[in-house]
Parts: C-alpha cells; structure tokens; sequence
C-alpha cells in the first residue's frame, strides 16, 4: 500500500523520499526478524530477502512509465523504450452482464474443408474429468491424431 502510485511520485526518486522509505521499511523488518534494533536495515533486508522499497519504488516507477505511458524511461542508466516491448492484452470491449454465448459461437455455419490441410478440434467436459482430441488432415489422410 505504500508504494501505491508510485509512478506519479517516484521518478526520480530524491535522497529524502529514500530515506523515509527505508525508515518505514525498517520499522516492519525488526518486528518480522525480531533482531535488536541495532541491526542495520540493510542486514535486515538480506536476511528477509526483502529488495529495499526505494528501490521497489523506482522500479515501479519505471514499469508504469514504460508499460502503460508508454514513455521512455531510464534506471540505473538504463534506457527503457516502450517500442522495444509488446502492448498488453486489451480488456473486453463489453459488460460482461450482457454477455451472450449464444452470440459468441455459431452452430449453424458450416466450414468448407481446404483441400490441402484441415485441423478438427473437439473437447468435452463431464464432472471433474476433461478431454480434448484433435485431428489433423491433409489430402483425406491422416497425418496426426
């Protein structure tokens, strides 16, 4: 919850804002190690295995700039190009209380077979067992099954 949006505040991060980051982080790694408090938070951090939030924060930072903005953005001199990486998958363009199946999956077309290559699919679905089968035609012969 505390590095909720952390792409509008943590890039770049300043020198206090890490400060006070390590200093929250700190607070809940003595209570979960039970270490005396004054074990250094870095040592603490390896021993929890827990990555720094500063650098959490900057990393987020980044993604979002990145990943969502789609602008280009730089960590630990490294430039990150939104070009360089594939857009994410699209949400559906509709409620899903509308949804109709019916309106999805047509019985009624019939698919002509190509004469060179056909794939059949089928699968079913009883209690808690599935099966699936396919085939795979070329020419009127079998080639896979």
């Amino acid at each position: 919850m505390i590095l909720h949006g952390a792409a509008a505040w943590a890039y770049p991060l300043s020198a206090r804002q890490s400060r006070l980051l390590n200093s929250i982080q700190r607070q809940f790694l003595l209570n979960i190690t039970g270490a005396y408090s004054t074990t250094p938070t870095a040592a603490l951090q390896v021993i929890e295995g827990i990555l720094p939030l500063h650098i959490k924060a900057e990393q987020e930072a980044v993604y979002v700039r990145t990943a969502r903005l789609r602008k280009t953005s730089n960590y630990n001199n490294i430039n990150f190009n939104p070009n360089n990486y594939e857009d994410g998958t699209t949400s559906t363009k509709f409620h899903p209380a509308i949804f109709q199946l019916e309106d999805r999956i047509s019985l009624k077309k019939q698919f002509l077979p190509v004469p060179d290559l056909n794939i059949y699919t089928d699968g079913s679905k009883i209690e808690d067992k599935t099966v699936s089968a396919f085939c795979v035609m070329e020419e009127d012969i079998t080639k896979y099954e």
